[in-house]
């Protein structure tokens, strides 16, 4: 019976430190981009994890039959959408103007209503396929891109001078992202959304919070100006706003998996699952951060 009870929380460690691994990893190559400050290195790294789990995207509705896309399509559209990022930025050292995103919608529009002329309509499915297509390119390429965007946000043309801008999102988010789990492992008693997230608890949403303000505080006390103009007063603002947004993007995710039946997104990173398992959460906190900064620099 003694061994019986002894097992779980073995089993917690082995999977807290396994996701403390993987994040580590993480953490050392983009510290090394910084370091570097190379900035085609930072903008491969951000095109391989948009790209990739695009891939896994697709790969997901592929396994189910109800929830079928237009895969081709839809990862050849966000490969585009990256190489015509890439290129704009090495040769302009800016982010491009957003006909970028507005491009890549309006392509995986025609283009998956131009694909169902082929075949015979097939009702709902028809429409979800083609939604499933467009919501793909959205959900992945596009909402990750904002990270590039947020390189280039000060925009001085000589390098990515939003470094920083994007280390404060990083650190935020992910610290949320450990601290709910933290939380949750050692006090989570009280399920939070069990029939889309079992895992989820009001205590690890309670660690989320307090986590994401010790990453804000950390990254405004460290580097103020570089921040700017992200002030402590905008930081801590944001910091319960980002957190709330990586928290959306946990569950969009689980809800996509739940509707596929598939437990992890991919194997990449060992106690954490696939790339989306790992950027869930960047997805949603991206855009929010851009489009903040945005309003407070008018």
């Amino acid at each position: 019976m003694s061994q019986e009870t002894a097992a779980p929380p073995a089993s917690k460690r082995r999977v807290f430190a396994s996701r403390l691994f993987s994040t580590l990893i993480l953490w050392g190559i983009l510290t090394l981009a910084f370091k570097w400050k190379s900035d085609w290195l930072l903008i491969a790294l951000t095109g391989f994890f948009g790209v990739a789990g695009a891939v896994e995207y697709f790969r997901l509705l592929r396994s189910e039959k109800h929830a079928r896309s237009f895969n081709m399509l839809g990862l050849g559209i966000c490969l585009a959408y990256w190489a015509t990022m890439t290129w704009w930025v090495m040769n302009h050292k800016q982010a491009p103007p957003m006909w970028l995103e507005l491009a890549a919608l309006t392509a995986s529009v025609h283009g998956a209503f131009l694909l169902c002329y082929r075949h015979q309509l097939e009702g709902a499915a028809t429409l979800q396929r083609i939604f499933s297509t467009v919501f793909g390119v959205v959900y992945t390429v596009i909402f990750f891109g904002f990270i590039a965007r947020l390189m280039y946000f000060k925009g001085d043309g000589e390098s990515a001078t939003g470094m920083f801008l994007v280390i404060y999102l990083v650190m935020v988010t992910k610290f949320s992202d450990m601290g709910a789990y933290a939380f949750g492992v050692v006090f989570g008693k009280h399920k939070m959304i069990p029939h889309i997230s079992p895992a989820k608890s009001w205590e690890g949403l309670a660690g989320a919070f307090i986590t994401s303000f010790a990453g804000a505080v950390i990254m405004l006390w460290w580097k103020p100006v570089e921040l700017l103009p992200l002030t402590w007063l905008h930081g801590l603002i944001l910091a319960p706003v980002l957190c709330a947004a990586g928290i959306t993007g946990d569950l969009a995710e689980s809800v996509i998996k739940r509707c596929t039946s598939i437990k992890d997104s991919g194997h990449a990173f060992p106690g954490i699952g696939g790339i989306l398992d790992l950027t869930d959460s960047l997805l949603f906190t991206a855009p929010v951060f851009y489009f903040y900064l945005e309003a407070i620099a008018a």
